[in-house]
């Protein structure tokens, strides 16, 4: 016969934890389960007929099914339980979350009186801190808008002297805007007049660098007709030298040859 577990009566204690039966695992009808035969197919002392080994082992193949049934029976069983276990805790969580809010309740019920009997003394206590909050908030505000207008007073001040800085800093920089102009006219005029004069002293030093080249090609020139002049006067007092003494060879030549020519003329008269 299947096994069964029995289902728990519904008491406070358990809070409606309520366990459903399940059923056991089968086991096979003959009692306990059947063992695997040997192998080879013999039980005891042999085969009984021409069909005990193909019987075992149907036996066994259906004993090894209801074995693996068992277990998956059995898994399911504990998860099961396992569930109502969980369960069973969050009802008892939430009992006890239920018991402490009666409590609770009781106690502002039990404290109620009280809070209605220092209610008005809680309203004439709250109407005097806003009176006094409501004087604060004016004496405050009043505060409030004097230091605003000194300090808008003292924000237009500030503006008014940002302006004036601004106003002095624009003319600074307009004025040294207009001077470093006039300093730069000046710097390019002083620049073309430099210029200008080192063209002529330019043109003044090639002058007289002309000039100097003209003088000393002069002198040159004057040195070198002086130096021929000296060169023709020595040859001059040279030549004429062997003129005179060439005039004088000539004369006693010539004087040779007449008394030569008269002793040929006495010569030819013998």
């Amino acid at each position: 016969a299947a096994e069964s577990i029995t289902t728990p009566q519904r008491t406070p204690a358990n809070h409606g934890v309520h366990i459903r039966p399940m059923s056991a695992p089968r086991r096979s009808s003959g009692g306990p389960r059947a063992k695997s035969a040997p192998a080879g197919g013999a039980t005891g002392g042999g085969m009984t007929g021409p069909n005990g080994g193909m019987n075992t082992m149907l036996d066994v193949r259906k004993a090894r099914k209801r074995a693996e049934a068992d277990v998956q029976l059995l898994a399911n069983r504990l998860q099961h339980l396992r569930f109502e276990e969980e369960r069973a805790h969050k009802k008892i969580h939430e009992t006890k979350s239920r018991t402490a809010h009666v409590l609770e309740s009781k106690h502002r019920n039990a404290s109620g009186h009280e809070n209605k009997m220092s209610s008005k003394a809680t309203s004439e206590l709250y109407q005097t801190h806003e009176r006094r909050r409501v004087v604060q908030a004016r004496t405050q505000q009043k505060r409030y808008i004097g230091e605003s207008r000194k300090m808008v007073e003292r924000e237009r001040k500030k503006q008014a002297e940002l302006q004036r800085e601004q106003t002095r800093k624009l003319a600074e920089h307009q004025r040294q805007q207009r001077e470093a102009k006039e300093e730069m006219n000046r710097q390019r005029a002083e620049a073309i007049r430099l210029h200008e004069k080192a063209v002529l002293e330019k043109r003044e030093r090639q002058r007289l660098e002309r000039e100097l080249r003209m003088q000393q090609e002069y002198c040159r020139r004057v040195q070198e007709e002086a130096l021929r002049q000296q060169e023709a006067e020595r040859l001059v007092l040279l030549m004429e030298k062997e003129e005179a003494e060439l005039i004088e060879r000539l004369r006693n030549t010539q004087s040779l040859q007449r008394a030569a020519y008269d002793q040929l003329q006495a010569t030819l008269d013998v």
